[in-house]
Order: C-alpha cells, then structure tokens, then sequence
C-alpha cells in the first residue's frame, strides 16, 4: 500500500511539473501563442538517425512545391545546422529531393560536387580551401557532405544527390577555370585575356570583406577599366557560343559562361561603395545562378537551397543600419518561382559559445525569437500557413517582427517572410577543423 502511495505520489509531483512548464503555453492568454501551439510540431531529437516521424509535417508544409530554402539565424549555429541535416535526410529519403544549394562559392562548388558523386579528392584539402570565411569548414558541414556521398554510393538511391554553390564573392578560381577554357578553345584570343587586368592581386576569395575594402582604394578609372575588362570577357564567351561548344562541350561551355557571369558580378559588387547596393548585386547574382542552375536540371528536379534568413525571406525587410528595404534573393526566387517555393525560416532563444567569448541573452519577449520561446519547447517547427480568424492572430503574422541574426537584426512580416521556422531554445558554436579554428576566431 505504501508502494502504491509513494507512486501516485510521484505521479502528482510530476503532473504537477508538466502543468507548470506548459502554463505559459496552453493556459496562455496570447492568441498567438495558443495558435502557434496548435500548428507547430515539436521535434523530438536533434540527432539523425532512422526515425524521422517527428518530422511528416515537413510534407504538409512543404506539399508539392520543387524548392525549399532552409534559413539560419546564423552561420554557426551547431543546433541549427544538426537540424537542417535532419531536414536534408527527410527531404531526400521521404520526398524525393536530390539538388542541395549552398550560401557558397559557384566556381568551387564543383569540387565538392565531384567529391559526393565520385568521391574524387580529399574532402578535408577541398574544405579547408572553400572560401566565405571558412563557415562551411565545418564537422557539422562535413557530416552533411559525407551522408550525401554515402547515399550517393548506394546503389539502390538511383538518382543521386547534386551539389551546388551560388555566391560570386570569390572569383578568382572562376578567372583561372575561364582562362584554361579559353587556352583551350581560342588560343588566337587568349593572350590578350591574361594581359588584361582582372585585380586578381587584390582578391581574396577566402574573405570576400578583406576584397571589397581593397577595391574601396581603387581609383574611379582604376574601377571602369575593371568593369570594362570583366564585361568584355564575359560577352566573349556569350557570343562565341556556336564555336566554343563546336570545340569543347555543350555542359562546359555552359558552366564556364555562368563562371564568367559570377566573375562579371563579383567584379560589381566589390566595385560598389554603399553597403546596401553590395548586397543587393549579391543576392541578385545568387538568385539568378539558383535560377540557372534549377534551368539546367530536369523538370521534375527537386531543390533544398541552404542560405541566411536574410538571403531566403520571401518579402522586403530591413536590416540594423540600413534604411532602406531589402528586397533580398528569396524575394526575387519567389516572385519567379510563386507556390513552387516554399521558405523555412529560423529562429532562437538563447545559448552560449564557450570558448569564443559569445553569449546571447534570452531573446526579448518582444521580438519573433522570444514570442517563440514562450511556447516552451526545445526544438519545433511552426506553420506559419495554419488557418485562423482571430484578428489578434493575423495581426501578429502580419506585422513587423525583429528576428536576430549575425550581428545584426533583421525585421520583417513573417507570414510573407516565410511559410514556416523551425526553432531551436539553445544553442552552441559549431566545430570548426583543427586548421580553420584560427582563421574562425580571426574573422569573428
């Protein structure tokens, strides 16, 4: 009898606990926060493994939409990047994507592209040079990286998984891939190219930053003859197509002409003196390369591009800093792609990088991150699609919200933002390689 006494005991204590941490929640007089407990779908694990039920929601959100951006409120996030790998998995195993994009370098995509489809190369050499502040130089990255070319080496996944960069910040190894291109198949021509400057010297394309302020100590004629030099080569290529592809290939005639296009932008970009007009040529450049590259696939090919909240909201929105609105790469893929495109945003609470001196705060009840916080779970993903008729509600999805992002804070209408976020309540640095880890706390 005592036995049985001591378990409803127990029982109580913990019902009594539950009751309380989901006070908040489902005794919430938020309107928001109540309908927000309705349509979101707790996670249960951030790890991969076989399960993937906690995530079948993914296929309502998702529906038959071709593309999926994945957002991250930050570059270095471990929880956010463990997640996404979990979507990746789904996504591909349980919905048939097979196209992966990165926020990262075109013309070194396709390193990596080989390397999952062929295992050509050391994955280790090929991550380590991949430029952008050595983000991606990650074991997280790597994980992902691996696991598509082990799904790739089973015979029984027919179609394989692709690998794709669309960023145009480091253009160097684009001019080397276009030269030995056109050594190639116009020796008359080529000469005249390598004579030419390209600003080759001032580039750095594993830190686009270091780029863009020696550029800003260009003179103006310095800046036009690099504008005319890259405008001049990409148009060489465009216009000798019947006689390039005569030489080489339909394939590589195309990617070296995209190569060039990168270079051509990057050129502007660096060129550019206001902040906001860099981004602009740069996401603008990212969503015309994401938009070639889906061209150049087959029509039922599905896409997961992987890129900053900033990069895949669906609507303008502005930035600490910046007045003016930003109609950024997510709001030019959706108005091409309308309802074939679906974005999932994302978002946090709190956390600490231990080591790196960085902490972040609960986040303010005020903003998006903290509303989310109040529905009290670990990991989640909220529909941001669910139907309601309260007016509290559709106010809520439909006016400005701030959303932390990588030193910086982006505000934004979050149901034209995104069609769902996923959230994560804490969070950790992500784990750079032995050889990176220098050049991280370097760029930080």
């Amino acid at each position: 009898m005592k036995r049985i006494k001591t378990i409803i005991g127990i029982l109580l204590i913990i019902l009594t606990i539950t009751s309380c941490n989901n006070s908040v929640t489902k005794n919430s007089d938020d309107p928001f926060v109540s309908w927000a407990m309705k349509n979101s779908y707790e996670i249960e694990t951030l790890e991969l493994g076989k399960q993937q039920s906690d995530l079948k929601s993914l296929k309502q959100i998702i529906g038959k939409a071709e593309v999926v951006c994945l957002g991250e409120s930050r570059h270095d996030i471990h929880e956010q990047f463990q997640l996404k790998h979990r979507f990746i998995k789904y996504l591909v195993e349980e919905m048939g994507f097979t196209t992966f994009i990165l926020e990262a370098s075109l013309p070194y995509s396709k390193l990596i592209n080989e390397y999952i489809l062929n295992s050509n190369g050391s994955i280790d050499e090929i991550m380590a040079n991949m430029p952008g502040w050595f983000l991606w130089d990650t074991q997280e990255m790597l994980n992902i990286i691996n696991w598509m070319r082990d799904f790739n080496k089973n015979p029984e996944n027919v179609r394989k998984i692709q690998f794709y960069g669309i960023d145009v910040v480091a253009p160097n190894y684009a001019l080397d891939q276009i030269l030995d291109y056109l050594n190639k198949v116009d020796e008359t021509i080529v000469e005249k190219y390598q004579n030419k400057s390209f600003a080759q010297d001032i580039i750095d394309d594993n830190n686009w930053s270091t780029s863009l302020q020696r550029y800003s100590e260009l003179t103006a004629e310095e800046k036009q003859t690099l504008y005319n030099n890259y405008n001049e080569l990409y148009e060489q290529i465009r216009q000798n197509e019947t006689k390039y592809i005569s030489i080489s290939s339909n394939d590589e005639y195309n990617w070296i002409l995209r190569l060039a296009y990168c270079a051509n932008d990057a050129n502007k970009m660096f060129s550019a003196e206001k902040r906001i007009d860099i981004g602009l040529i740069r996401d603008n450049a990212m969503a015309q390369n994401a938009l070639w590259i889906k061209s150049n696939l087959s029509n039922d090919a599905k896409i997961i591009i992987w890129a900053h909240n900033v990069h895949i909201a669906k609507a303008e929105f502005t930035m600490t800093g910046e007045p003016e609105s930003i109609k950024g790469m997510g709001y030019i893929l959706g108005q091409e792609l309308e309802n074939n495109m679906i974005s999932i945003g994302a978002s946090f609470n709190q956390g600490e990088f231990q080591n790196w001196n960085k902490s972040f705060p609960p986040a303010k009840q005020i903003t998006l991150d903290g509303t989310l916080a109040k529905l009290k779970m670990k990991h989640f993903l909220l529909d941001l699609k669910g139907k309601t008729d309260d007016k509290n509600v559709i106010n809520w999805l439909n006016t400005d919200k701030i959303i932390r992002g990588q030193g910086f804070e982006m505000t934004c209408i979050p149901a034209k933002s995104f069609d769902a976020i996923y959230f994560v309540d804490k969070i950790t640095r992500t784990i750079p390689n032995q050889k990176s880890s220098e050049r991280f706390r370097n760029s930080n």
